[in-house]
């Protein structure tokens, strides 16, 4: 059985990083962000209220826009298709408090 070395560090990575939440009633591990997005609009700069995170494919295979997460009390919606890394290990969408 061969080890893929690019999943074990992503693991560990995900392990120390990462931040305990729940999908579809499993436990699962995420890497959340808040980018400060000044987004133009015209001549007014518009703040974005979203936040970047970062799934392991393995705990979420299908997911997708609308899916819900809950951390910390909070539950927040996947807002943007979620992207594959070039490894096929990791999720990167933008999820939105609701």
């Amino acid at each position: 059985m061969t080890v893929n070395p690019m999943k074990t560090a992503v693991d560990s990575l995900f392990n120390r990083l990462g931040r305990t939440a729940t999908y579809k009633n499993s436990s699962v591990r995420l890497i959340l962000s808040e980018p400060d997005k000044i987004t133009e609009v015209g001549f007014v700069n518009a703040h974005s209220g979203m936040h970047r995170a970062k799934i392991r494919i393995s705990d979420a295979p299908d997911l997708k826009v609308g899916d819900k997460i809950g951390m910390d009390g909070k539950i927040y919606a996947v807002r943007s298709e979620p992207v594959k890394d070039i490894h096929n290990l990791i999720w990167s969408c933008d999820l939105v408090c609701v």
